[in-house]
Order: structure tokens, then C-alpha cells, then sequence
């Protein structure tokens, strides 16, 4: 092999360990995610569901996290009352009494991973490959356990968009599973499927949940969202030179629709 050959094949692998890496990375930060979204709901339903708290106790208190964590997405009215659900739709599977290989909660209320699940039990492994957003996708549109286990099973195989597992549960996909696509069938090496995957779990908190940016960092510490601020700040620059005419809203937006919380990346209003 010359040493061009040599240089190209280093490339390769060195490129395939980044990726594979990067997934186990992303993957434990998203264990963690879980793992704090269970423990906070697990914190909430207790207070909730007794009449312990107000009956606008998640709206204040949203309010109030929203300003302590300046910068990080997850804290909503709407997505406290999702953890909520999240514990509430999980804790009966995950409290009880556990099995050989489960998972289990520590003194805080945490999950944590203890073993390997069991042949036939929940797969715990899969269970954290889904993003939060994938989750309450799951959670909000199927009632059945083994229809949502099979969901959580595919996404965490097929490493499926959030859109994709929109368009598979409307579908019916669980009900007609003689009858999959022939794309089914295929199967992602190891380093394709470590992109994709680690794509998706940027489609849900966890940029924000481990962004260092607000904890004192060295400016040099540079993130995706430092970046994108740059951008946005040449972007708006541009546009207010066409006159007043053109304000700029904010970048990474909030709304709600239906009931689902979203961020829109550039938000300008032309009078």
C-alpha cells in the first residue's frame, strides 16, 4: 500500500472512531437528560396530584426557571407537565420490583442504568437512544405498551426523525407490521448510523442542557450556538439596512402550537 493509500485509509478509520464516538457521547449525555426530565416529573406529579401545589404552581414555576436558565430550552409550562407524563406513563414499569437486568431510581429519584434488561423485558439500552422529543411523540399518540416498546425499538434501530415517526404512527405502521416497506430490510453500517442518530438528538434539549456557554467558559470554548448567534447577528444586520420597515424579532423563538413547544430560527416583522 503507498503511502497515499496509507494516508487516505488513516482518514477513514480516524473519521469512523469521531463518529462512533461522538454517538456514545451524545448518548450518555441524553441518558442523563432522561434521566433529570424523570426525576423533575416524578417531583412534580407527587406535588401535583395531591393538591400539594396551586393549580398554577407549573406555570409559575416555569416562569421562574425560565429566568434562572437563561439559555436552556426545556423548562415551558408545557414541556413540565410532559415530564409529568413521562413519569407517570413510565414509573409503573420502572418501580417495580426489579428484575435480574432493569433499570432502577437512586434516593434522588433518578433513573439509573443497574443492569442488562432481560430477553423479552424492556430494552433499556433502546429506551435511551430516543431522544425526550421522541418519547412524547411515542407517549402522546399510542396507549399500548407493546405498540409504543415497538416504536421506541425502530427509532432506536432505524434511528428515525421525529417526522418519520409522525408519518409511521399515523400510518399505523404497528398495526401492519406483515406489511413494512422494502426499506425496512436495510441496515446502516456502524458509522451511518452513528451520524444519523446523533443528528437526532439534536432535534431535542440536549445542545442546551450541556451548553457551557453561560457557566463562565473562555470565549475560545466555542459551541454551535455561539456560532449560530454570529450568524444571526450578520443576518440581521443585513436586513435592518432595508429600512425601518423591518425589525428583528429574536432568533430561536418560542411558541407553542397545539400544545407542542417550538422554536423558530429567525423571526422578523415587515410593517
Amino acid at each position: 500500500m503507498d503511502s497515499g493509500n496509507q494516508y487516505e485509509y488513516a482518514v477513514v478509520a480516524i473519521k469512523q472512531a469521531v463518529e462512533k464516538s461522538r454517538y456514545r457521547a451524545a448518548k450518555a449525555g441524553n441518558a442523563e437528560l432522561l434521566s433529570l426530565y424523570y426525576g423533575i416529573g416524578k417531583y412534580v406529579s407527587e406535588n401535583t396530584r395531591n393538591g400539594v401545589w396551586g393549580t398554577d404552581a407549573i406555570k409559575t414555576i416555569s416562569g421562574r426557571l425560565k429566568a434562572e436558565l437563561v439559555g436552556i430550552r426545556g423548562f415551558s409550562e408545557s414541556n413540565i407537565k410532559n415530564m409529568r407524563q413521562f413519569y407517570d406513563e413510565w414509573s409503573p414499569y420502572v418501580n417495580r420490583q426489579p428484575l435480574a437486568d432493569d433499570l432502577d431510581v437512586n434516593g434522588e429519584g433518578l433513573l439509573i442504568a443497574i443492569r442488562q434488561p432481560l430477553a423479552g423485558d424492556i430494552d433499556w439500552n433502546e429506551f435511551i437512544s430516543l431522544g425526550f422529543t421522541h418519547h412524547m411523540e411515542i407517549l402522546s399518540k399510542t396507549k399500548d405498551i407493546f405498540e409504543r416498546l415497538f416504536y421506541i425499538h425502530e427509532c432506536a434501530v432505524r434511528a428515525w426523525d421525529k417526522y418519520t415517526l409522525r408519518e409511521y404512527i399515523k400510518s399505523g405502521l404497528y398495526n401492519k407490521q406483515g406489511n413494512r416497506p422494502n426499506n425496512f430490510s436495510d441496515v446502516l453500517s456502524d458509522t451511518k448510523f452513528a451520524v444519523k442518530a446523533t443528528k437526532e438528538f439534536k432535534d431535542n434539549y440536549l445542545l442546551d442542557f450541556i451548553n457551557t456557554e453561560n457557566l463562565g467558559e473562555a470565549s475560545e470554548d466555542i459551541d454551535e450556538r455561539i456560532i449560530e448567534n454570529q450568524i444571526v447577528n450578520n443576518i440581521k444586520e443585513f436586513i435592518v439596512r432595508f429600512g425601518t420597515d423591518f425589525i428583528f424579532i429574536g432568533n430561536q423563538y418560542r411558541i407553542e402550537v397545539a400544545g407542542e413547544e417550538m422554536f423558530i430560527d429567525l423571526l422578523f416583522f415587515n410593517r
